[in-house]
């Protein structure tokens, strides 16, 4: 397990709002579910995520461009 931070919580917010993306759309970018993605979105607290999903979310947050990127 591995543990998805405020500071991830707060990039996954930022980018999934300045590329217009909606909880699907961006939940299909990164190849989790749904469920996974809400709760990755709206948990308050410090969240234990499998490796797998873990790996993926900051495999894309560290790879996305956003809209303002040149």
């Amino acid at each position: 397990m591995e543990i998805f931070t405020v500071k991830q919580q707060r990039k996954l917010l930022t980018v999934k709002g300045l590329n217009h993306l909606t909880r699907d759309n961006l939940a299909k970018e990164i190849g989790v579910s749904l469920p996974t993605m809400s709760k990755l979105i709206n948990d308050s607290t410090l969240l234990a995520v499998q490796n797998s999903i873990y790996q993926r979310v900051n495999h894309w947050l560290n790879n996305v461009e956003t809209v303002t990127d040149e």
